[in-house]
């Protein structure tokens, strides 16, 4: 736990904000999926899974870099493994509806979260050398 807390605090020191908009939730399975697909083609590996306090999926390439998550209340939570993006032709509608994040739904399901959230600050801290 204490190497755990040591490797967030590292990690913390260099966030870089990528957006702000509302956090919203993928189907119970979906992220599952994802994260199969993701290990396939090599693009995460099992031991970020492992590390991973939960998956979200972000605008932009951030497929295997760490998210942080400013909830509306101030709290700062993760890290979590970027497993998914969206699509570069949905980018704009995405913007439009001032979307920040996907989250599991067991993340999902741990925060609480039902419907839309509102006020969410997405950073991104990439994969520590």
């Amino acid at each position: 736990m204490v190497e755990r807390l040591v490797v967030a605090a590292a990690m913390v020191a260099s966030l870089t904000l990528v957006d702000e908009g509302k956090a919203t939730r993928y189907d119970p399975g979906v992220m599952d999926v994802v994260i199969a697909n993701r290990l396939k083609w090599k693009q995460i590996t099992p031991e970020q899974v492992e590390q991973a306090a939960g998956f979200v999926a972000l605008q932009g390439d951030h497929v295997g870099e760490w998210a942080w998550l400013r909830w509306p209340d101030g709290r700062l939570l993760g890290p979590y493994l970027v497993v998914d993006v969206g699509a570069a032709r949905d980018q704009a509608h995405l913007d439009e509806i001032h979307f920040a994040v996907d989250l599991s739904a067991e993340l999902a399901e741990e925060l609480g979260v039902v419907n839309p959230v509102w006020g969410v600050a997405v950073y991104v801290q990439g994969e520590a050398e």
